[in-house]
C-alpha cells in the first residue's frame, strides 16, 4: 500500500492545499475512508478526534465537487452536519484550507449569532454547508435554504447528537435530503442506538472502525486519586501549583461546575477560562483562542463543549468527574500524548465513583496507579466555593438566566458589584408634622415684619 495521499487519485488543487498544510502521510482514518467514499460507498466511522477524521470526509468531497468542471452553479450539494458551533467553525475552517486552490464555496451556519449574514452567503449560492441542526432547520422552514440538490450528507459526532438530543432534528434534515446520493454517519462511539439509526439512514454502509489505533494510550501517564467532592477544588488547585504543566485540559460533568471551579481556580491567580454550552458565540470564541494562544493556560470544559475540538500541545488533562463510559475517558484523555509527545492524566475520584472507574480499567483494559496527596504541603488558601454550597437563598430562578447572552451580562455584573435593573428603595416620606402657634409668635417683631411685607402693596411708577 502506497502511504501517500497521491495514491488516492486526488486533484492536484487538493493536493497543493495538503502539501502547504505540511501534511506528507495519511492518517490510517483517511487510507480507510478515503477511497470508500470516492467510490460512492456509505460510510459508518468510528474514530476519535485528533485522527485526521475531518480530512477524510472533507478530501473526497471536494474532489467529487471539482470533478464535475462543467456545474458552475454554485448549488448546494455537499451538507455536514455537526453538533456544536466550534466544532462547525473547525470543520468549515477545514474545507476552507483544502480547498483554497479550487473554485468551491463553503459556509457554516450556526446559532448563537444573527442568521442574517448567514442567510446572505446563502443567496450568493455555496457549494458546502457546514451546520448545526437548530439554525438549519429554522433556515430550511424560512425557505432560505433547499436541500434537493444534496448529494452528500456527512453527520458527524452522530453519539453526540444522540446524548443532546438532536438525533430527532437530524432524521427531520436527512428525510429533506431526498436525492442524497450518498451518506457517511461518524462517530467517536458505536452505542446500540447509532448502529439503529445507521441503518435508517445508511444504504449497505461499509464500517471503517479505527479506536483502537487511535490513541496512543501507552505514552500516556495515568493516575488517580480518591478525593470526595468536598475536597476536589482544593486537591485540584495544589495539583496545578505543584506540577510543572504547558495547557492544562480539565473536563468537568456540569455547566455550573466549569463555572465555579474557573472561578475557584481564578481565585488563586491562575488563569483560566470555562467552556459550556450556556456560554455565548463570542465568549466561548474568546476561551478557545484564549487557551489557543495560552493566554488563558488551563481550560474548564464540559464534555459537550469541547468534543470535536483540536488543541495542540496539552500535557495535562484532569478528569474531575469521572465520565460514565470508558469510550467518553479514552476521548478525554486522548487529548494529551499527541503525535508521539507524552503527556498525564489524572482523574479525582469520589466514593460514588469509583464503580465508573472500574468498569472503564475493565472495558479499557488499563490500570491507573493510586496516587497519595497529602494536603498539609500548601498553605491556606481563599475561601473557595464549595459544591454543596451552590443553592443559596438569593437564587434566582432558571429561567431567568437561561439565555446564554443574560447569563453573560449577569456574570458581568456580579464581577463589577453592580447589578442591572434592581431598583433603587424609594426614600420614606416624612409626615408633614402641624405647628403650634403660640403668642410669643404673634407678638414678635419678626412676625410682624413677615406680615408687612407679605400683605403690603406693590409699588406703582408713573412708567
Amino acid at each position: 500500500m502506497d502511504s501517500s495521499f497521491d495514491s488516492f487519485g486526488l486533484a492536484r488543487p487538493i493536493l497543493r492545499a495538503i502539501e502547504s498544510r505540511g501534511y506528507t502521510t495519511p492518517t490510517q482514518i483517511q487510507v480507510d475512508t478515503i477511497p470508500l467514499i470516492l467510490n460512492g460507498k456509505d460510510v459508518l466511522g468510528c474514530a476519535q478526534t485528533g485522527t485526521g477524521k475531518t480530512a477524510a470526509f472533507a478530501l473526497p468531497a471536494i474532489q467529487q465537487l471539482i470533478a464535475n468542471e462543467d456545474d458552475k452553479s454554485h448549488r448546494l450539494r455537499v451538507l455536514v452536519l455537526a453538533p456544536t458551533r466550534e466544532l462547525a467553525v473547525q470543520i468549515n475552517e477545514c474545507f476552507e484550507a483544502y480547498s483554497r486552490h479550487t473554485n468551491v464555496r463553503q459556509t457554516v451556519i450556526h446559532g448563537g449569532v444573527g442568521s442574517m449574514p448567514q442567510i446572505q452567503r446563502l443567496r450568493k449560492g455555496m457549494d458546502i454547508v457546514v451546520a448545526t441542526p437548530g439554525r438549519l432547520l429554522d433556515l430550511l422552514d424560512q425557505g432560505h435554504i433547499h436541500l434537493d440538490d444534496v448529494q452528500l450528507l456527512v453527520v458527524d459526532e452522530a453519539d453526540m447528537m444522540l446524548d443532546m438530543g438532536f438525533i430527532d432534528d437530524v432524521s427531520k434534515v436527512v428525510n429533506s435530503a431526498i436525492n442524497r446520493q450518498q451518506t457517511l454517519l461518524f462517530s467517536a462511539t458505536l452505542p446500540e442506538e447509532i448502529l439503529s439509526v445507521a441503518d435508517q439512514w445508511l444504504n449497505i454502509p461499509t464500517t471503517v472502525n479505527v479506536v483502537p489505533d487511535a490513541i496512543p494510550i501507552h505514552l500516556i501517564k495515568q493516575s488517580v486519586v480518591y478525593v470526595e467532592n468536598i475536597n476536589k477544588d482544593l486537591m485540584l488547585i495544589q495539583y496545578l501549583f505543584a506540577t510543572p504543566r504547558a495547557r492544562t485540559l480539565i473536563f468537568v460533568r456540569t455547566k455550573k461546575d466549569a463555572e465555579r471551579v474557573a472561578k475557584n481556580i481564578n481565585l488563586v491567580n491562575l488563569d483560566a477560562l470555562p467552556l459550556h454550552g450556556n456560554k455565548s458565540q463570542g465568549r466561548r470564541r474568546k476561551a478557545i483562542e484564549a487557551f489557543k494562544s495560552n493566554e488563558a493556560p488551563i481550560l474548564v470544559a464540559t464534555d459537550v463543549a469541547a468534543r470535536g475540538l483540536d488543541f495542540d500541545n496539552i500535557s495535562h488533562v484532569i478528569n474531575y468527574s469521572i465520565p460514565e463510559y470508558p469510550e467518553f475517558y479514552i476521548h478525554r484523555v486522548g487529548r494529551t500524548g499527541r503525535a508521539g509527545a507524552k503527556g498525564e492524566a489524572i482523574s479525582l475520584c469520589a466514593s460514588h465513583e469509583r464503580y465508573h472507574l472500574q468498569q472503564i480499567q475493565a472495558l479499557a483494559g488499563i490500570s491507573l496507579s493510586v496516587k497519595q496527596w497529602n494536603f498539609d504541603d500548601f498553605g491556606n488558601f481563599p475561601q473557595l466555593e464549595r459544591a454543596h454550597q451552590r443553592r443559596k437563598k438569593t437564587r434566582k430562578p432558571q429561567e431567568a438566566i437561561a439565555d446564554p447572552e443574560t447569563l453573560d451580562r449577569q456574570e458581568e455584573s456580579e464581577q463589577s458589584g453592580w447589578v442591572k435593573g434592581k431598583k433603587k428603595k424609594k426614600k420614606k416620606k416624612k409626615k408633614r408634622q402641624s405647628r403650634v402657634i403660640t403668642m410669643d409668635d404673634i407678638n414678635s417683631k419678626a412676625a410682624h415684619k413677615k406680615a408687612a411685607g407679605k400683605f403690603a402693596p406693590k409699588k406703582r411708577s408713573l412708567d
